[in-house]
């Protein structure tokens, strides 16, 4: 299991702080209002993959317009609209899709139905942590298997771990956090060959990145009726982090028993935003584009100072530190730029690589500047 992700526990205490120091000093509240900094003096935050452009504009005027339902859950047009909207666009019914707050809650739920009472779940071993960490605590038998010589799974290893106690073989394509993908003839023939023994879990989160997802996926598994899961998100390429949509495609039995186990509902702001998201095609492709330069930027500024990364394909890059590198966030924090979530934090030497999102093209460039002046001899 890897180590790179930020605790849930260490977000939710943090917001606990804050919320205990505001009921107790109220003037606080006003304060932080007046003395909000603008956008432009906010950290770059080049650690948790958020897409730095932020959503489409279609998404903030949705938003907007909506602030005053903000004391409303969510009604049930909107949410059945959104479903719609994505059965739709992947092909399938509504009844095979469930809505999530963000694929963060879709994989919890994933991994609590399928580990309780033991079951067994097969997964890499350098992969995001939520699926194996929930699995765990579930009581289920999580097997992780190396990624191969390229970074990338191996799927051939992964199907010799499934056995009789098998529930649940989870791979992340593209990668996180190495960001490779698997090749999708091969992929296909994965599922396949696994599924009539144990659900397959395809997270898909970063497929928008790829040049064409459509042929990548492996959604038309789930029209096919196969014993398939996809889980997606609207916090990546969308920018829509913060409000926590997300959603998984699978049978409609199985859906329906992951819609009982959710523990959250979806706002009226964040069901508006990814409904307006879904209806500007336009911007994915754009936000494809833009990534696309802003990894040039990264990857010439990487190769000029001589360090190794896994020519990924989302939005992020893995790349290798030695000893004396491991104190990058630390070197990046007075510049403003946060590779990290608690910004000074070394990275551990268990892990020995940074997932660094990309930014703006602009934000790389000033990252490749000042990774120039601190690496090149």
């Amino acid at each position: 299991m890897s180590h790179f992700l930020p605790t849930r526990r260490a977000l939710l205490a943090g917001a606990a702080a804050t919320t205990a120091g505001l009921a107790l000093r109220p003037e606080l509240s006003l304060a932080a209002s007046t003395s909000r900094r603008p956008p432009s003096e906010d950290p770059v935050r080049l650690f948790s993959n958020e897409n730095r452009y932020g959503p489409c504009e279609g998404a903030l005027r949705a938003m907007r317009e909506s602030l005053h339902l903000a004391s409303r859950y969510a009604s049930m047009d909107s949410i059945e609209t959104l479903k719609r909207l994505i059965a739709e666009q992947e092909g399938v019914t509504p009844e095979h899709v469930v809505l999530t707050a963000g694929a963060f809650e879709a994989l919890a739920l994933i991994a609590n139905n399928f580990s309780a009472g033991g079951g067994g779940v097969v997964c890499s071993e350098r992969v995001y942590d939520v699926l194996p960490t929930f699995a765990a605590r579930a009581g289920g038998k999580v097997e992780s298997v190396p990624l191969d010589a390229s970074m990338a799974h191996d799927l051939d290893a992964m199907e010799a771990r499934v056995g009789t106690n098998t529930r649940l073989v989870s791979v992340c394509n593209p990668s996180n956090p190495t960001g490779t993908i698997v090749d999708p003839a091969k992929l296909r023939a994965f599922c396949d060959k696994v599924s009539p023994r144990a659900t397959v879990l395809v997270d898909e989160v970063y497929i928008h990145y790829l040049e064409s997802p459509s042929s990548q996926s492996m959604v038309d598994l789930v029209r096919a009726g196969k014993n398939v899961l996809i889980t997606r998100s609207f916090s990546k390429v969308y920018g829509l982090a913060g409000m926590r949509v997300g959603y998984a495609l699978g049978q409609p039995a199985l859906i329906k028993q992951l819609h009982a186990m959710r523990g959250s509902l979806l706002s009226s702001v964040s069901t508006v935003a990814a409904i307006a998201s879904l209806q500007d095609t336009a911007f994915v492709t754009r936000m494809r584009k833009l990534n696309g330069e802003a990894r040039k930027v990264t990857t010439a500024a990487l190769d000029e100072v001589g360090l190794k990364y896994v020519p990924g394909h989302a939005n992020f890059l893995w790349i290798a530190l030695n000893a004396k590198q491991l104190d990058l966030p630390a070197r990046f924090a007075p510049h403003g730029i946060h590779l990290r979530m608690n910004p000074r934090e070394a990275i551990s030497p268990e892990v020995s690589a940074l997932r660094l999102t990309l930014g703006t093209v602009e934000e790389m460039r000033t990252f490749g500047t000042l990774l120039r002046s601190m690496l090149k001899s």
